[in-house]
């Protein structure tokens, strides 16, 4: 740590030697630019009403608070890998995406609590040759990137527009001062990562689209099951 000053006190000067020079417009200082506005720092809590470390009854409370639905609209599910279990509920419809909308919420593998939410909008073709118009799927996507990049991510930094398959696209990720993130991912659309880090067209596939946004407790150490090291 530099010595200095105490916080909120400033460094006593030396008395001038000289008298100061007279105003003048020449000697004027040039004006400084406003300074950007601060965004609002964003902290990833969870989705609506239903927050990171809800047990099961409070999220199946917020779920129904959130979209007007009863509760045997609410189907529960579980991941064998992670051992964690998730609530999931679907909605006709919910901004900015096209069509109906999928809410799951994921339960922690020892807590049993909230760790995770993911909004799913997605669509499948009639057959594997059929392809689904992803252009709506896009420009929702681009929305909620202009809403997420209105606030102010950990360390100034953002992902934005990163091919992570041969039809799976990263709109959008970045982490809150905390643990959290968010990611927003563009799947079963027609992009190619070319030289110097274009993004061109390619051949689009058939079979679904989709698009999803994810808000994460902990983007480090997820409360899934894993093996212990050491173990085998």
């Amino acid at each position: 740590m530099v010595a200095g000053p105490s916080w909120g006190q400033a460094p006593t000067a030396p008395a001038p030697t000289t008298p100061a020079p007279s105003s003048s417009p020449s000697a004027a200082a040039p004006p400084q630019a406003p300074a950007k506005p601060t965004k609002p720092a964003y902290e990833v809590k969870g989705f609506r009403s239903a927050n990171f470390g809800m047990t099961e009854a409070e999220v199946r409370a917020a779920i129904q608070k959130d979209f007007g639905v009863k509760p045997d609209d609410i189907r529960q599910t579980s991941n064998a890998i992670e051992r964690t279990a998730a609530l999931m509920v679907s909605v006709p419809s919910l901004d900015p995406g096209p069509g109906p909308a999928t809410a799951i919420y994921i339960l922690g593998y020892q807590s049993k609590k909230l760790i995770q939410v993911n909004v799913v909008w997605s669509r499948e073709a009639k057959n594997d040759k059929d392809k689904v118009d992803t252009g709506p799927y896009i420009v929702a996507g681009v929305q909620l990137v202009n809403y997420f990049n209105e606030f102010g991510w950990r360390d100034g930094r953002v992902n934005l527009g990163i091919p992570i398959g041969p039809s799976t696209l990263l709109l959008f990720a970045a982490e809150d001062e905390k643990t959290g993130a968010v990611q927003v991912v563009a799947d079963g659309v027609a992009v190619e990562r070319k030289a110097e880090g274009r993004i061109e067209a390619a051949p689009q596939p058939g079979g679904q689209a989709s698009l999803r946004v994810s808000y994460i407790a902990n983007r480090t150490t997820p409360d899934i099951f894993k093996l212990e090291r050491g173990r085998f």
